[in-house]
């Protein structure tokens, strides 16, 4: 995503007080081209974040050294590694 691969040159951009309809436009134009996608990488994080809630539920069930805890183990160690190579 775009966002994404310009984050190495993210700065914080500096507004000065809106003076005209123009400079209005230009600003509103400027936030909704990347809030599609902030939204969208927010969506993402939200159900990581569920996802991650649930294994740690699952996690106080099991039994440390158990095949049951392997395979959690595996799974999130694996979903893991997926998710951070997508965000």
């Amino acid at each position: 995503s775009a966002l994404i691969e310009n984050w190495s040159n993210f700065s914080i951009r500096k507004y000065v007080a809106i003076v005209s309809l123009e400079q209005r436009k230009h600003y509103k134009d400027d936030f909704n081209a990347e809030y599609e996608e902030y939204r969208n990488l927010h969506n993402q994080t939200d159900k990581i974040q569920m996802n991650f809630s649930h294994y740690k539920e699952q996690w106080k069930s099991l039994t440390a050294g158990s095949e049951a805890y392997q395979v959690k183990k595996d799974k999130t160690v694996k979903t893991v590694f997926h998710h951070s190579s997508v965000l």
